[in-house]
């Protein structure tokens, strides 16, 4: 009798397809940071056309951001005790009446104080909805798939939110004001209506009955890693934002380069395509280099890219520069999804909001950094210091990342 021939081995599986649910979460987050984009060049041209100056563009600004500063931890809380689809839809059908409400006072008339009153009301959604959606991806895709779904995710926002984003704002705003609020109140309306098509997993949770905002704090800072990555992050970010003040005082007319506006967009452009390629990339660089590599290499070269212009003011090594700061989104693929696989489901939002309080800190020290030093030196020497910073924090978040991540 002849024995029944063996089964025949199953192919090895590649990496598995991203669940069609992703793809509307996808598309949620693409809408809010598209509309980002938008709104944050609306917003100080809305404060300047009624009326106001430069100190109406700081009252507004500062009413934008201040909710992150009040709201961040219990937006944590929020988001783990209640549904975080719910939270993303509710927070942008929120958006989109403040946006209305917006376009209302720009064409009818109204003051600086209640544009800052919608912009405090749009930030304190912005704080709930960012928190709910950088909270609700490992319940729409597996642990294996984090950082394939968050290199889309984090190229997306970079091309949307400082590319396309406030390219579409400044030309929307030239025809009429009102006509930019409402396409950000359109875009957040796409927003809620992809996070109402989305299915995620419904994870059993350990938490208490009660939730307190003390214990993602704790878990934050009784985890190495974790910490470091935050206190890393905020100093890149720092970084950037001192690259962000003092670039323009050197590329633009009256500084060294001379460049006019057009030629100064383009040249920030060069950051955003070569954002969203490295952000397709990822995963596969992932595999390559292995996390402390990765890690290693978009820190290494985004260091570079922010000093170049304070270390030489040759054009074309300028522009290489700049696309090198596109290498951010490697760092920021690296350590969100270590955030989601490493937190548990039920801490996860209260988490995220400690971490991204400690990284969007870094962004107002970067600035008022960048003042102080250029006051004393020059803005090349502000280039080249942010550069070293963006290295050491580099450097620091390697040391305690692994060369492979554990599944």
């Amino acid at each position: 009798m002849t024995a029944p021939a063996p089964a025949a081995a199953p192919a090895a599986a590649g990496p598995s397809r991203l669940p069609r649910s992703f793809h509307w979460l996808w598309a949620s987050a693409g809408s809010a940071t598209f509309a980002d984009g938008v709104y944050q060049v609306a917003l100080p041209i809305a404060a300047l056309q009624l009326g106001g100056g430069p100190a109406a563009v700081a009252t507004v600004y500062t009413a934008a951001r201040l909710p992150w500063a009040l709201t961040a931890l219990h937006a944590g809380v929020l988001v783990d005790r209640f549904d975080r689809r719910r939270i993303m839809v509710i927070a942008n059908v929120v958006r989109t009446l403040m946006l209305l409400c917006g376009a209302a006072v720009v064409v009818f008339g109204g003051g600086v104080l209640a544009l800052a009153a919608i912009a405090f009301v749009l930030g304190v959604a912005e704080t709930a909805g960012d928190t709910a959606m950088h909270s609700i991806t490992p319940r729409v895709v597996d642990k294996d798939q984090l950082e394939r779904a968050n290199s889309r995710m984090q190229a997306t926002e970079l091309v949307t939110r400082f590319l396309i984003g406030p390219a579409v704002g400044g030309l929307v705003a030239g025809i009429a004001l009102g006509y930019s609020f409402g396409a950000v109140a359109l875009l957040y309306t796409a927003a809620a209506l992809s996070a109402v098509k989305l299915v995620t997993r419904d994870e059993p949770s350990a938490a208490p009955t009660k939730f307190s905002v003390r214990e993602g704090l704790s878990f934050l800072f009784t985890r190495r890693r974790l910490a470091v990555y935050a206190i890393g992050v905020g100093l890149v970010n720092a970084g950037y934002a001192a690259f962000q003040t003092a670039l323009p005082i050197v590329a633009l007319q009256g500084g060294p380069l001379g460049l006019t506006a057009a030629q100064y967009g383009l040249l920030i452009g060069a950051s955003g395509i070569s954002g969203l390629v490295l952000g397709l990339c990822a995963p596969a660089l992932v595999r390559w280099l292995g996390n402390r590599g990765t890690l290693l290499v978009g820190q290494g070269v985004l260091a570079l890219g922010i000093a170049t212009a304070g270390l030489t003011l040759h054009l074309p090594l300028i522009v290489l520069g700049i696309a090198g700061t596109g290498f951010l989104v490697l760092g920021s693929v690296i350590t969100v999804s270590y955030r989601q696989r490493a937190v548990p489901d039920h801490l996860l939002g209260r988490v995220t909001a400690a971490y991204r309080l400690l990284a969007f800190g870094g962004l107002p020290l970067g600035s008022a950094l960048a003042g102080g030093l250029g006051a004393i030196s020059s803005p090349r020497v502000v280039l080249i210091a942010a550069g070293a910073l963006v290295l050491v924090a580099g450097l620091g978040m390697a040391a305690v990342t692994p060369a492979q991540e554990e599944s």
